[in-house]
């Protein structure tokens, strides 16, 4: 089979039309840091790239929900700490009321301190955040997603911290008016402040459990949101060590294409014929 100058002219110009492609492709990969530029070039690649971005979205919606319930926990715990702190103040007061020594005018005004006392628990139980929102909250708090198949509740109600068990101000109340009237509390009362004691403070483990899960998710999703973006780089992103060398190589390839065809446009008409 005889070949004509012409056909490996033609042959020539394909190949120097397909090494320019080539260059342009790889420069441009290289600049952008984008292995494909449409989802035509790579459709697995680029399927797999849109579900990996719809991953992406979720972690950033569980990253909303983890600030949410790490403010809400923060302020939680903060209330808390403040009641046990009154409620401490309110028992050892209550022990010095029972001191037999007591007339009923100092009784009276142990009184006033324990009024003090119940209304400052009161504020705290009732406290809202900056939204306007109580922070021990008055329905059953829901829960939300903080992490792949992670729920966890976005804070306490009221009713478990103040009225589960024992009615945290109806025993100060009970003690508060006593101690009104200039009478000592009784044993009774003791030991309900005690249990109200316990109530509260078995609401700050509660918390704080909740913010270590909360803990332990975040890092948990941060390290499965660094795996998904390591899986979306290596799918979509410019591998540049494979971009550089196929670079060389094809202007390498243009080069001796441009050499041939210089040398086939300087023969002479009757050669190339």
């Amino acid at each position: 089979m005889r070949i004509s100058s012409q056909q490996v002219f033609d042959s020539g110009v394909q190949s120097m039309q397909q090494h320019t492609s080539d260059v342009v492709e790889y420069q441009r990969q290289i600049s952008s840091g984008q292995r494909y530029r449409l989802a035509s070039d790579d459709a697995l690649a680029a399927g797999l790239g849109v579900q990996i971005a719809l991953d992406n979205s979720q972690f950033t919606m569980f990253k909303v929900n983890q600030n949410h319930i790490n403010a809400s926990l923060t302020s939680t715990d903060s209330q808390l700490n403040n009641i046990n702190i009154a409620l401490t103040k309110f028992q050892q007061m209550m022990v010095q009321a029972g001191n037999g020594t007591l007339s009923s005018d100092n009784r009276k005004l142990l009184g006033q301190q324990a009024s003090t006392l119940y209304d400052t628990v009161l504020q705290f139980a009732n406290a809202q955040d900056a939204n306007g929102q109580k922070i021990l909250r008055t329905e059953t708090p829901s829960s939300v997603l903080v992490a792949p198949s992670v729920s966890l509740e976005t804070a306490l109600s009221y009713a478990e911290v103040m009225t589960t068990g024992q009615d945290v101000l109806e025993v100060m109340g009970s003690v508060r008016d006593a101690l009104t009237a200039g009478t000592a509390p009784s044993a009774t009362d003791i030991g309900n402040i005690q249990l109200v004691l316990t109530q509260v403070t078995r609401a700050q483990v509660k918390t704080g459990l909740l913010q270590n899960q909360l803990d332990a998710a975040v890092e948990a999703a941060d390290v499965q949101k660094n795996n998904v973006e390591i899986e979306r780089s290596n799918l979509l992103d410019t591998d540049l060590a494979t971009a550089t060398a196929g670079l060389v190589k094809s202007n390498a390839l243009l080069q001796a294409a441009q050499s041939i065809m210089s040398r086939l446009d300087a023969n002479s008409l009757f050669q190339k014929l």
